[in-house]
């Protein structure tokens, strides 16, 4: 008695779910928005052709400050990375054993100068005495020579004293240069000796951008080319000169040492990684307004504009940036429309009334 019942209950509910599914939902459809926007035309543009090249920020001098005296340091108060003038004292060596020698050279000198000035009032008194025949010839030769031979030893003595003032000089270091401190190698209480380095200063009078180029593009680059910078952490982009081409290549890479003159900047320093854009020739590359780019999820795009006046988002590779335009490096072509001023908010299929930009 209650299977009939039951098969009509399946079959309502087979019947319900067929009816549920066929129902089609209402079609949304969206009003597509007209703007009034500049419109430009991707054209090509007669551009330098470039090669870049990765380098670092170098000092164009690096000085090893040594001793010329051997000696105790005293003091040595700077540390890396601290600025030092050109004359600052930078280390005081211990000059307890020159003082002693200035002592000594003195006394000779004193010595000396005492005996001179008595052998000259004899040599002067044995000349009127042998004129007077009182003394022989003999006595009065030894007496000149006496003379001569104490006059060697005061000069000897004046020259050892006057050694001995030089090395006080050399027990203080001074700085050669403007600069900073790039290494420190002694400490205070360690022995200098002359040619071991105690120090490296780098002058910041001339810092240098040094990179390395192919081998295929020496050709193209001589010495006095301005070369395009782009330094990291620094804001601005600088214009160097190429000022040292090294042409003894290396023999594994085939690349070429290239220095280049880097303007005053106090953003710089040494070691700043960098990128050296050479201008190696000219060729013909596509540019945009760069206002017509926009940024999704880090990608750059623009709005291309198609025959009936309607805005398609498409995504574009860019090479080099100017405050005014880019060059495009893929997903445009030549004599295509975009919307030159584009708005964030426009969407897909938006309607543009054209109005070319000016450019």
């Amino acid at each position: 008695m209650s299977t009939p019942r039951s098969a009509l209950i399946t079959l309502l509910v087979l019947t319900s779910a067929l009816l549920a599914c066929g129902e089609q939902p209402e079609s949304q459809t969206r009003t597509s928005k007209e703007w009034t926007l500049p419109v430009a035309t991707v054209n090509e543009a007669l551009l330098a052709d470039e090669y870049t090249a990765i380098g670092s920020v170098i000092a164009e001098r690096r000085i090893d400050i040594s001793s010329k005296i051997i000696g105790y340091i005293k003091t040595l108060t700077v540390r890396e990375g601290d600025l030092v003038k050109r004359g600052q004292i930078l280390i005081d060596l211990d000059d307890a054993a020159i003082a002693n020698t200035i002592l000594q050279a003195k006394s000779g000198v004193e010595t000396a100068s005492a005996q001179l000035k008595d052998l000259a009032s004899d040599v002067k008194r044995f000349e009127q005495l042998f004129k007077e025949g009182s003394i022989s010839e003999v006595k009065l030769r030894k007496t000149r020579l006496q003379h001569s031979t104490v006059q060697e030893a005061l000069a000897s003595a004046q020259a050892a004293l006057s050694i001995a003032h030089a090395q006080r000089q050399y027990s203080r270091i001074e700085s050669p240069v403007d600069g900073i401190v790039a290494a420190r190698h002694k400490q205070a209480g360690d022995l200098a000796a002359p040619g071991v380095p105690l120090l490296t200063v780098e002058s910041r009078e001339q810092l240098l951008f040094e990179t390395h180029v192919a081998e295929s593009q020496l050709s193209h680059i001589e010495v006095g080319d301005p070369v395009r910078l782009a330094i990291d952490n620094v804001s601005s982009n600088l214009t160097g000169t190429v000022a040292y081409i090294v042409q003894a290549g290396d023999p594994v890479s085939r690349t070429y040492k290239i220095k280049i003159r880097l303007p005053a900047s106090g953003e710089l320093h040494s070691g700043m990684f960098g990128r050296a854009h050479f201008r190696v020739g000219e060729g013909k590359n596509l540019v945009i307004p760069r206002s017509a780019l926009i940024e999704k999820g880090g990608l750059k795009g623009v709005y291309v504009i198609d025959n009936n006046s309607r805005v398609h988002f498409r995504w574009v590779r860019t090479k080099r940036e100017w405050p005014q335009r880019v060059e495009i490096a893929a997903g445009l072509e030549a004599g295509e429309k975009i919307v030159a001023r584009a708005a964030t908010s426009l969407s897909e299929d938006d309607v543009i009334k054209a109005e070319v930009a000016s450019k």
